[in-house]
């Protein structure tokens, strides 16, 4: 009888095992998917103030060429200069973006892991627990009196 009780809770705890790893597993993937909104985020505010340094920096430039008696409407000097330095700006930006992304991404992958690794670990301790039951019954069977 002690033999059965033994065997019932060895299989109660395997399974609870893996209940308690999955709950930790999707503990952990929604940190990731935090993790990814946050990075959202800060992506979108590198994006932004990459432009507004940009803005910034054209109307300064625009302003001493003016002062400095250009016409920025027909220099070609001028208009090199402010057109590579839109070019470096959006490059930045673009940049940043698919740096941004790819970490998203990367979060979204690894929540997705977390998640599969708490289905794995509940399976197993499902299987582990019946099968405990059923080499429990086994023995039991083979040593009743």
């Amino acid at each position: 009888m002690f033999q059965l009780l033994g065997t019932a809770f060895s299989a109660f705890a395997s399974i609870q095992a893996g209940a308690a790893q999955r709950r930790a597993e999707e503990a952990q993937a929604l940190q990731y998917e935090q993790e990814k909104r946050q990075n959202k985020i800060e992506t979108l505010q590198r994006h932004n103030d990459r432009l507004a340094s940009y803005d910034s920096a054209r109307a300064a430039n625009l302003a001493w060429f003016t002062f400095a008696g250009r016409d920025i409407t027909s220099d070609r000097s001028v208009k090199a200069f402010l057109d590579k330095q839109r070019e470096v700006a959006f490059t930045d930006v673009s940049r940043s973006d698919k740096q941004g992304y790819a970490e998203g991404s990367q979060l979204a992958m690894q929540a997705q892991v977390a998640r599969e690794r708490g289905r794995a670990a509940s399976t197993a301790g499902m299987i582990k627990g019946f099968s405990t039951i059923a080499s429990g019954l086994h023995n039991y069977n083979l040593t009743k009196v």
